[in-house]
C-alpha cells in the first residue's frame, strides 16, 4: 500500500502508517507539534520540496525488506542530498526548547539514505564542543555547493559555516575519543575524511563509529548559535546485511580493556608514562592529567593527576569509556546498572553490574527559581554496589548529539550497554518498573540522598553538592568507596571525613567532593564539612531522594522513619531538612548530619525544625494565606522569605491563639519561618 501526502500543509497532532509506504509529495508539508507521536510502520520518502516539519516525536519502523527512508529530487528517482526535507526543529528560542527526535528502526543501514537536518544548538563546552555526530559517511570538511541535485550532502565545517578544520591539535581540529588507549585522536582535515574512517584505531567498524565521542574545536564557530547539521542517520541493526530486525542485532558496546593491554587472556595496564615531573605521558607526549578528568577516580587516592609523582598503577583514566548518543532520540541511562525486572537484562536491556558511574555534558540543565534551567557544569550519576542510582539521576537522559562517560570500578568481565532499548522520547528518566525498591524498603538499607543546591540572590542555581548515606556504603577516604566524585567547582563541595568524625584534613588537600558517602550506621550524628561562596550563594535548596525517589514536598524522613539530614549553620542550631525547602546561606563552612548529633554535644537552646502540627491555610472569601498555630505555642517570630533566600518580612511576639495573615502582597513563591517561644521552628512553602 502507498499513502500520499499531496499538495496541502498537514498539521500534526496524531498519525499513524502501518505497513505502507508514506510518500510527501512535491509541495506537501507535514508539521509534527511538540509533544506528538507519529507513527509510521514501513518506509517514507519525500520527492522535491515536500517536507515533514518535525518538532514532537517520529517513529519510522520497518517491516519488509522493500522498506526504505528516502530523500529523492522532484523526478521521483534522483536522490535529494541537499537536504531540508526531513527537519528536527525547536520549538522556540530557549535553552531548554523541546526539540523534534526520530526513532528508526528495523531497518539496515543500506536503506536509509534520507538527509535530516537536525537543529543543534547547546551551551558551549571551551575551546572544544564534546558532542556525538550521528551521520553515517558524513563527510567532515571541503568544498560544497548546496541544490537539488548535489551529489553528496553537506560537511560538517559548511553545516557549522567554517571554512574547515585544522590538521594540527588546535583548537580549529577535530578529535575523537578512543576508550581502549586512553587518547584523544585528531582526525585528519581532508576532503575525503568520513565519519566511517575516522582514524587508525581499533574500533573502526560502523557501530562504534556512531556512538563516538568527538571533541569538535570551537575555535570559528558558536555552538550556542543554532546551527543545522544535515546527513544519513545510523541505522540501529549493527548487521548491515543480515535480518531486519534490529532486535537481534543491536548496537552495543563491549565495556572492557579502557586503559589497558591485552596479552592472550591476560589485561595489564597501560602505562601512563608518569616519570620524572609528571611528563611524557601517551603517543602525543601530553599528559594525561591536562585532557582527561576523572572525577571517580580522584577520589580514591593519591596519583599523579593531583600532582604527586610516582608509577601510576591505579584506577586514573581506566575503565572509563566516552561515548556520544548513536540516535536522533533521547537514551535513558538512569537504571542500566541493575536488573529492574530480574530477567537478567534489565526492562532497558542493560544491567551493567561493575558501573561506578556516568558523567553527561548538562547543555544548560539546573535549577532557577522558575524551575527553568540554564548552565554549564558536568553532572554525575554514581551507583552503589546493587546499582542503585544518586547524584544527578533525575538529568541521565542524554539528548541527540549529546556526549556522556561511564565509568566501571574494575576490568573483571566484559561488561555490556545496548543502546537501542534505552532510546525514550521523553526528556526525563523513567521510574524503576520494578518492586527493588519496595523490596530494598523492607529492611531499610536503601540509599538516602541529600542534594544541597546553591542559589544567587536571583534564585538561580550557582553549583550542587551531594551527602549520600546508606548502610552498605563506606567512611572515609578508603579504596572502596562506592559513590563518590570529586568536585569541579569551589562555589559548593563537601570535605571528606575522618571514620571517627571531623574532616580528613590530608584528603582536602587533595580534593573536595561532588558527591559525598558515608555508611549511615558508623557515621550516624557526626559532620560533614560543607563548604559554599557566600559571595555567589545567598542561599540553598534542599532535595531529598531515596533509592533515585524524590520525596514528598515537605517530607524529612525516610523509609525506615527514624532519621533525617539536618543542617547546622550556626553551631550548636540544627535545622532539620525537608524536600524542596530553601534556607538563607548564612555560613561559608556548614555541618550536614544524616541523625541528629547526641544530645551532649547540642546546645541548650538549639532549634530544631520540624513540622509540630502548624497549617498554612488559603482562606478564599479574604484571599489570604493564614498561618494556624499549635495549641501548645504561646508567642511566635513568623519571617517571610523569598525563592532567592532574601528575607522580605519578619514579625515578633505574635499572640498563636488566633490566625496570622500573612503579608503577601504579590504573586509568587515564598517560604514561611514560624518559630516559637521555645525555639521549635517550623517552615512552609507557600505560592499565591
Amino acid at each position: 500500500m502507498k499513502k500520499n501526502l499531496l499538495t496541502v500543509a498537514l498539521l500534526v497532532s496524531f498519525f499513524q502508517s502501518k505497513a505502507q509506504l508514506t510518500t510527501v509529495a512535491p509541495g506537501a508539508v507535514m508539521t509534527v507539534r511538540p509533544g506528538t507521536l507519529v507513527y509510521n510502520g514501513g518506509g517514507l520518502k519525500t520527492v522535491g520540496d515536500g517536507k515533514v516539519d518535525n518538532y514532537g516525536n517520529f517513529m519510522i519502523v520497518g517491516g519488509a525488506t522493500t522498506d526504505k527512508f528516502e530523500t529523492f529530487q522532484a523526478n521521483g528517482t534522483s536522490p535529494k542530498l541537499n537536504g531540508g526535507n526531513f527537519n528536527l526543529l525547536y520549538d522556540n528560542a530557549t535553552a531548554t526548547s523541546p526539540y523534534g527526535q526520530l526513532y528508526i528502526t528495523n531497518l539496515r543501514q543500506a536503506d536509509i539514505t534520507a538527509i535530516v537536518d537536525k537543529q543543534y544548538r547547546a551551551t558551549a563546552n571551551g575551546t572544544f564542543q564534546q558532542m556525538a555526530l550521528p551521520f553515517y559517511n558524513k563527510r567532515l570538511s571541503g568544498t560544497y555547493v548546496s541544490a537539488d541535485n548535489a551529489t553528496e550532502s553537506s560537511t560538517l565545517s559548511f553545516d557549522l559555516g567554517t571554512t574547515g578544520f585544522s590538521n594540527l591539535r588546535n583548537t580549529n581540529s577535530i578529535g575523537y575519543w578512543e576508550n581502549q588507549r586512553v587518547l584523544m585522536h585528531n582526525i585528519p582535515n581532508t576532503s575525503t575524511t568520513t565519519l566511517t574512517k575516522a582514524a587508525a584505531d581499533i574500533q573502526t567498524v560502523l557501530y562504534n563509529n556512531a556512538a563516538r565521542y568527538y571533541a569538535v574545536g570551537a575555535a570559528n564557530w558558536n555552538p550556542a548559535v543554532l546551527h543545522t547539521i544535515k546527513g544519513v542517520p545510523f541505522s540501529d541493526n549493527n548487521n548491515p546485511s543480515g535480518t531486519l530486525l534490529s532486535t537481534a542485532n543491536p548496537l552495543n558496546y563491549t565495556l572492557r580493556g579502557a586503559g589497558y593491554t591485552l596479552s592472550g587472556s591476560v589485561y595489564s595496564p597501560i602505562a601512563y608514562g608518569v616519570g620524572t615531573g609528571n611528563n611524557n605521558n601517551g603517543v602525543y607526549n601530553e599528559q594525561y592529567k591536562t585532557y582527561l578528568q576523572d572525577a571517580f577516580a580522584i577520589t580514591d587516592g593519591a596519583g599523579f593527576y593531583n600532582g604527586l609523582a610516582g608509577a601510576e598503577s591505579g584506577n586514573f583514566g581506566r575503565n572509563m569509556y566516552q561515548f556520544g548518543n548513536p540516535f536522533l532520540t533521547n537514551i535513558d541511562l538512569s537504571r542500566v546498572g541493575y536488573d529492574e525486572d530480574g530477567a537478567g537484562t534489565g526492562d532497558d536491556g542493560n544491567a551493567i553490574t561493575s558501573i561506578r558511574g556516568i558523567r553527561y555534558e548538562s547543555l544548560g540543565v539546573v535549577t532557577s527559581n522558575l524551575g527553568a534551567t540554564s548552565s554549564t557544569q558536568y553532572k554525575y550519576v554514581t551507583y552503589d554496589t546493587s546499582g542503585i542510582p544518586a547524584g544527578d539521576f533525575e538529568g541521565a537522559v542524554i539528548k541527540p548529539m549529546q556526549a556522556f562517560v561511564i565509568k566501571l570500578r574494575n576490568n573483571t568481565t566484559d561488561q555490556n550497554i545496548i543502546f537501542n532499548s534505552l532510546r525514550r522520547f521523553a526528556s526525563t528518566t523513567r521510574a524503576a518498573s520494578t518492586p527493588y525498591s519496595l523490596t530494598a524498603a523492607k529492611n531499610g538499607n536503601t540509599l538516602k540522598q541529600l542534594r544541597i543546591i546553591g542559589l544567587d540572590t536571583n534564585g538561580d542555581e550557582v553549583m550542587r553538592t551531594y551527602y549520600v548515606v546508606g548502610a552498605n556504603l563506606s567512611t572515609g577516604r578508603l579504596n572502596d568507596v562506592k559513590l563518590q566524585a570529586a568536585a569541579f567547582s569551589g562555589a559548593l563541595s563537601t570535605r571528606e571525613e575522618l571514620p571517627s568524625g571531623g574532616e580528613d584534613t590530608v584528603a582536602n588537600g587533595l580534593y573536595w567532593l561532588y558527591i559525598n558517602e558515608a555508611n549511615e550506621i558508623d557515621y550516624l550524628g557526626k559532620k560533614i564539612r560543607m563548604n559554599a561562596d557566600l559571595t555567589k550563594i545567598t542561599s540553598f535548596k534542599f532535595e531529598l531522594a531515596e533509592d533515585a525517589v524524590a520525596l514528598s514536598d515537605g517530607q524529612s524522613t525516610f523509609v525506615n522513619g527514624n532519621n533525617s539530614f539536618y543542617i547546622e549553620q550556626t553551631p550548636g542550631t540544627y535545622t532539620q531538612i525537608s524536600h524542596n525547602q530553601i534556607l538563607p546561606a548564612t555560613a561559608v563552612n556548614s555541618g550536614l548530619y544524616y541523625g541528629l548529633p547526641n544530645s551532649g554535644t547540642l546546645a541548650t537552646n538549639e532549634a530544631i525544625i520540624k513540622d509540630d502540627g502548624l497549617v498554612i491555610a488559603f482562606e478564599k472569601e479574604s484571599n489570604t494565606h493564614q498561618v494556624i498555630f499549635p495549641k501548645s505555642w504561646n508567642k511566635a517570630t513568623v519571617t517571610i522569605f523569598d525563592v532567592a533566600g532574601r528575607k522580605i518580612f519578619t514579625q515578633k511576639d505574635i499572640f498563636t491563639k488566633n490566625n496570622f495573615v500573612l503579608p503577601l502582597s504579590q504573586n509568587g513563591a515564598y517560604l514561611v519561618e514560624c518559630e516559637s517561644e521555645k525555639g521549635v521552628k517550623v517552615v512552609k512553602k507557600v505560592i499565591k
